[in-house]
């Protein structure tokens, strides 16, 4: 079945355009609502009592980021293992030795990741019975394998990871390789993410329909390119229309 979008990005007369297909970012979408890890992490470490400065908290989050795409290894991890490594690289960076913190930091983050997926698992099967659904991910080239950890696995035609193809978001390969795998044009796809510029500009740009999932504080920012701006995942049942 498919349904018909109609667009609010800024035309005088709504464009209504037949979806066949959805595809979700995950990090900071399918594993928590429009929510950033770095955010996440400069959270816990609070939630922790430990001061860190955010720029020196950045620096130690992203050289993580790094590591991690450089380490083969990374691409076998499920998820408990990959924050596990996160970590102790931000820790290793910060110069902090204390496995107690190191646990406490690893292990609610997996825990809410957790809450997190599960609930967007039970959308996504929502979803299943009338859409095509993918996953266009920039990650470290293990997002299936977390998603299968998951129970997604059934649910999903096509899993894009960026370091397994070669390509990240906003380039436009990833987008175009997704929708060839999904068997649908790239029109009648509709692309959800939490990053303006990496999933809804560049996926209007690949030619996809997008939703913004700005989240509660976000939807008082500009946008504008979006054809669908939610405040939560759950939405998307709502603002799809039957035709």
């Amino acid at each position: 079945m498919s349904r018909a979008l109609s667009s609010a990005g800024g035309c005088d007369e709504p464009r209504r355009v037949r979806i066949r297909a959805i595809t979700f970012d995950y990090g900071g979408t399918l594993d928590g609502e429009a929510s950033h890890w770095l955010d996440r992490f400069v959270a816990l470490y609070a939630e922790a009592g430990v001061e860190v400065p955010f720029e020196r908290l950045k620096t130690a989050f992203y050289r993580a980021d790094d590591e991690a795409y450089a380490n083969a290894g990374v691409r076998a991890m499920g998820l408990e293992e990959l924050m596990d490594f996160h970590v102790g690289v931000q820790l290793r960076v910060l110069e902090r030795r204390d496995a107690a913190l190191h646990a406490l930091l690893r292990d609610r983050f997996v825990e809410r990741s957790r809450a997190a997926l599960s609930a967007s698992r039970r959308l996504l099967e929502e979803l299943a019975g009338r859409y095509r659904l993918g996953v266009i991910s920039n990650f470290y080239g293990n997002v299936e394998r977390i998603l299968r950890d998951a129970g997604f696995a059934p649910l999903l035609a096509v899993v894009s990871d960026s370091h397994l193809l070669g390509a990240s978001k906003p380039d436009r390969r990833i987008f175009d390789r997704t929708v060839a795998g999904l068997g649908v044009a790239a029109q009648e796809t509709l692309h959800v993410g939490d990053s303006y510029e990496r999933d809804v500009v560049a996926g209007r740009a690949a030619g996809l329909r997008t939703a913004w999932l700005a989240g509660s504080v976000g939807n008082a920012r500009a946008g504008g390119a979006e054809d669908l701006r939610l405040a939560s995942l759950s939405e998307l049942t709502t603002l799809l229309d039957v035709t």
